[in-house]
């Protein structure tokens, strides 16, 4: 059955939820298998970035010769997964406020909710269940689909479409970062940027966001966006 009416696409990290520490550590013990990196990597700002993205640019400022890093790279992130969800029951992820309250009321709305996330899908969906937020998500645009993140949109969107039979064009891309905004923009899809992460609602603002909100506690707000 097509579906004609609107579809959201949400960042996690720093959008749905906070504490995410395992996933950092699944990178350093992963780098440190496959590349003998030790340095840390905490100083990067991977906001907004993907799996794959953040990676190579560990292993660049590392200076591991191309052909080390191409050699070693998808087992890299494939060993970064088995890390994650063998120690996700250790992880303090937690959803942010208001966003359970919201995803339970878009539901309701009957507003088709997908993912537009830089994490590598296993760890995506792992996340999202220790946070108590799985149920909601049944397709996206994830960081194993790609490193560019315009191309995550792009995934989430024809998933939408194959998956849910999507036919409208009331799109919503929800992050909170400038790279959330910039990748919606080859698609002429709105965006909602929260000030849940890094950046400020002003740093938020001049990404030239459709429209920013603090934080996602305000459902009928959100829902007026939505509504237009």
């Amino acid at each position: 059955m097509d579906y004609n009416g609107i579809l959201t696409l949400f960042d996690i990290d720093g959008t749905l939820v906070r504490g995410a520490r395992c996933h950092y550590q699944a990178f350093v013990h992963a780098v440190n298998k496959y590349y003998g990196m030790k340095e840390d990597i905490s100083g990067i700002n991977y906001a907004g970035k993907t799996d794959p993205q953040i990676l190579m640019e560990v292993l660049t400022m590392g200076h591991v010769p191309e052909e080390t890093i191409k050699e070693n790279f998808q087992d890299c992130l494939d060993y970064m997964t088995q890390y994650y969800i063998a120690n996700v029951h250790r992880e303090n992820v937690q959803a942010l406020g208001g966003v359970n309250n919201l995803l339970k009321e878009l539901k309701n709305e009957d507003v088709l909710m997908g993912l537009t996330t830089g994490n590598l899908e296993p760890i995506a969906y792992a996340k999202l269940g220790k946070a108590g937020l799985d149920g909601f998500f049944s397709f996206g645009g994830f960081g194993s689909d790609s490193a560019q993140r315009p191309c995550l949109v792009e995934k989430a969107l024809e998933r939408a479409r194959k998956l849910h039979g999507y036919q409208g064009d009331q799109v919503f891309i929800i992050g909170d970062t400038p790279r959330d905004v910039e990748a919606a923009r080859p698609f002429n899809i709105k965006t909602i940027a929260v000030a849940t992460g890094r950046y400020s609602s002003h740093e938020l603002e001049r990404a030239r966001a459709d429209f920013v909100l603090e934080n996602l506690k305000d459902r009928d707000g959100f829902l007026e966006i939505l509504k237009g």
